[in-house]
């Protein structure tokens, strides 16, 4: 369904939105006014970068939240009367049960925001006071994604993506929790390989992108069509590129291991910890180790982390104690190793990350923190906007040992085997990135465990 907000709804839900209706608990609420109160929060959360919107119970307020940057931020209290309200009209507009007040629901909708169209999924859920709202919001995009660069990789792990990604077969998994770009990944992928001469199918679990040309489709509970289904039903059509936004069970694995092995690229999406996780995590989801490990090509593993303002992002520098407990939790404490983060920091610079050198031969000089104020142009956050980290696992001759090993072969293990390759972890990655003044060490330390040399 399609929803328009108009700016001329603006000033008459102004009020409503700054809380100003607060002293009136029991005003009453025209249907007009209601649905122009929806559409300026979405408003309000398009503008400001918001991937989702929480609206929920608490206390006597409805508390409207939106997650910018990955951390949910308070905006704007309403009455609590307006609860109700707003979720019927997110029913209504989600094409939902209204009656239903016991169990969750999902649906999505379609508005404008400035004459660009955004694609809103909600999801309902009973709580204690009434019904939490969460909105996720998703503008349309027509047009081509973000390259690889844009997203982060560079070096060594760009090399390994374009290569595997230039055969015309084979396996590609990009892994991570939510929230962390996987979705955004894979489309750059899809958009480097959309040529007239391919065929590229999608199968997903809810709309987020929208490339041109592209076969794309939805895995649907209601009428039964289930990932496995709909694999089985693209496999007929013969595409030369599949991307699947899961692999929710074995016969899916196996289904698309087989596919990969005769003639198709299959990108997916695997919720696993990072690149050596997703491998190993494949291998216990397949009867098949021989077919995985010739068909798997590379893995990925991947983290967003808040990007630091660059208008008042602070740098300082490290004492001897600081430089080697900072090295220390990044595992660097060897010559070898800092002589290997000097090399990379430059090879970053190269690339285009940054113009910094805050590492050599000897260590780590200084880093870089968030302002704490910060200021207009990141809200004061001190952050404005995310990045991503990264790391990318070829699949070699020693990784496919491991691989087809029948014992059993844990992450750090093939953590250490993939080093000796010249392996760039997502820790060492965040740490480059972070001596770029592009974040900070603690979002990557939190964000990532270090698994030490």
């Amino acid at each position: 369904m399609l929803f328009v907000y108009t700016k001329a709804t603006e000033m008459s839900v102004r009020d409503v939105i700054t809380g100003r209706l607060l002293s009136s608990p029991t005003l009453a609420f025209s249907d007009s006014q209601v649905g122009d109160t929806l559409l300026l929060l979405i408003k309000h959360g398009v503008t400001r970068r918001a991937n989702a919107i929480h609206i929920e119970p608490q206390n006597h307020f409805v508390v409207v939240r939106y997650r910018i940057d990955g951390t949910l931020r308070g905006f704007h209290k309403l009455p609590l009367p307006t609860l109700d309200l707003l979720v019927e009209k997110l029913k209504n507009l989600a094409d939902l049960e209204p009656a239903e007040l016991n169990a969750p629901q999902e649906g999505h909708f379609t508005t404008e925001v400035n004459d660009q169209p955004v694609y809103v999924r909600v999801s309902l859920m009973p709580v204690l006071g009434g019904e939490k709202a969460v909105l996720h919001l998703m503008p349309e995009r027509q047009s081509p994604q973000a390259d690889l660069a844009s997203l982060g990789f560079w070096g060594k792990n760009l090399d390994i993506l374009h290569e595997v990604l230039a055969r015309p077969q084979g396996l590609v998994s990009v892994a991570g929790p939510k929230h962390s770009g996987k979705t955004a990944t894979l489309y750059s992928m899809l958009q480097l390989l959309h040529t007239p001469g391919h065929s590229l199918a999608t199968i997903e679990e809810h709309h987020t992108h929208r490339i041109n040309g592209l076969s794309q489709s939805y895995v649907h509970s209601r009428s039964g069509t289930t990932f496995l289904k709909a694999l089985q039903a693209v496999l007929r059509q013969d595409p030369n590129i599949i991307m699947l936004s899961n692999l929710p069970d074995e016969a899916v694995t196996e289904l698309a291991i087989h596919a990969a092995s005769t003639g198709h690229l299959v990108l997916n999406e695997l919720y696993a910890d990072d690149a050596v996780s997703s491998a190993l995590h494949l291998r216990t989801m397949t009867r098949s180790p021989f077919m995985l490990a010739t068909a798997l090509r590379a893995t990925v593993g991947q983290r967003l982390l808040r990007k630091l303002c660059h208008q008042c992002r602070q740098q300082y520098p490290l004492d001897e104690t600081k430089r080697q407990k900072l090295e220390k939790a990044f595992g660097i404490t060897t010559p070898a190793a800092r002589a290997r983060v000097a090399r990379l920091e430059q090879a970053a610079r190269e690339a285009g990350l940054g113009t910094e050198t805050a590492a050599n031969e000897h260590g780590i000089s200084y880093v870089w923190r968030a302002n704490t104020g910060g200021c207009e142009a990141c809200s004061h956050t001190g952050y404005n906007g995310r990045i991503a980290i990264n790391e990318v696992l070829s699949n070699d001759d020693a990784i496919q040992k491991k691989l087809l090993s029948s014992g059993a072969v844990t992450p750090t293990e093939l953590h250490h085997i993939a080093l000796k390759n010249d392996f760039i972890p997502m820790g060492l990655d965040g740490l480059i990135k972070a001596l770029q003044g592009l974040t900070t060490v603690v979002e990557v330390l939190r964000a990532v465990t270090i698994r030490k040399p």
